[in-house]
């Protein structure tokens, strides 16, 4: 990935203050995108009771999500070469406050289908958005600072969505009034990113290749010249089967721990909540594992095995609740 430069006009690198400003405001937003992955799962019980709807039409409202999320996002990247990162951030941001606005005033399957592509439609841009505001508005030797505050700031949006969706449709008892209040945090944090907009605008640096005058000597290559790589097509299938994996316990660990263990819809939200959590500190420790592993494939394969076998373990009924 390509290192930022010092912006124009600056003596030595930027602050840390300006630094950690832009980490700060880049993890929110990236927090924000996790959380509206989680829009809808955390409400499928008062869906089923509303509507009667079976969890094959719930789990094709999260494919809708990630389809139109994923193909949004193998678009996005050319959008923000092309008019900037910043733009497409509040376009994004934006989309969530209409996610959400959708979904609380659904009067039916329609309604949540609109809810869950405008959604999609506001996750797809933010990698591609928030790399390129990182690289190039924060200094080379805090960028590792800035990649590790945004994986764990994502695992902490998905952590936060299901408390807050349940939460407030418990203490409501309306979940619309759960989605409105989402359309309310969208909105809030666009608001956050637009005061600060100097922060994170992208056209205020520059790639490394640009700014030392190099791009010449940079091979010219078709934008699609990366396909060509194995490990390009390795990375997509790994990421693909642990995402898939990964959106089935996020949507339904909370109903099935219901439905197999008894347990309470105010548990079983914050199950998926400690879930995330250790995720995020699992980031921490692997932060330091990357530096002293020379082998990382052996490390993911013993992590990604032994939860397979933790989940068989839940699955089969024989611990308690």
């Amino acid at each position: 990935m390509a290192m930022t430069q010092p912006l124009p006009g600056a003596s030595g690198a930027p602050p840390l203050r300006q630094d950690a400003r832009t980490i700060g405001l880049i993890g929110l937003a990236h927090g924000s995108s996790h959380f509206f992955h989680m829009l809808l799962p955390p409400l499928f019980p008062w869906l089923i009771g509303e509507f009667g709807f079976s969890y094959s039409e719930l789990g094709l409202l999260v494919s809708v999500f990630f389809v139109v999320s994923g193909v949004g996002q193998a678009l996005s990247g050319f959008l923000v070469d092309r008019v900037g990162a910043r733009p497409v951030m509040f376009f994004a941001l934006s989309s969530f406050a209409a996610a959400g606005l959708a979904a609380g005033t659904a009067q039916g399957y329609t309604g949540l289908l609109l809810a869950a592509a405008l959604a999609g439609l506001g996750n797809a841009p933010f990698h591609p958005v928030d790399f390129t505001i990182l690289n190039k508005r924060v200094s080379p030797q805090r960028l590792g600072h800035g990649f590790s505050v945004h994986g764990i700031s994502g695992n902490l949006g998905w952590a936060t969505a299901p408390v807050f969706m349940a939460g407030i449709a418990t203490a409501t008892g309306s979940w619309r009034a759960a989605c409105l209040c989402g359309a309310l945090l969208a909105l809030t944090v666009l608001a956050i990113m637009v005061w600060n907009r100097d922060a994170i605008d992208d056209r205020q640096g520059a790639w490394a290749h640009q700014a030392k005058g190099a791009a010449g000597a940079v091979a010219q290559e078709h934008p699609m010249a990366f396909l060509k790589l194995p490990s390009v097509w390795l990375c997509f299938s790994f990421f693909f089967w642990s995402t898939c994996a990964l959106s089935a316990i996020q949507s339904f660990a909370s109903p099935a721990l219901q439905s197999m263990y008894g347990l309470p819809l105010s548990v079983t939200a914050l199950v998926v909540t400690g879930y995330m959590l250790c995720g995020a500190a699992g980031m921490v420790v692997g932060g330091f594992l990357v530096g002293r592993v020379v082998r990382l494939e052996k490390v993911i394969s013993v992590c990604l095995l032994a939860s397979a076998a933790l989940l068989v373990l839940v699955g089969t009924g024989w611990l308690p609740g």
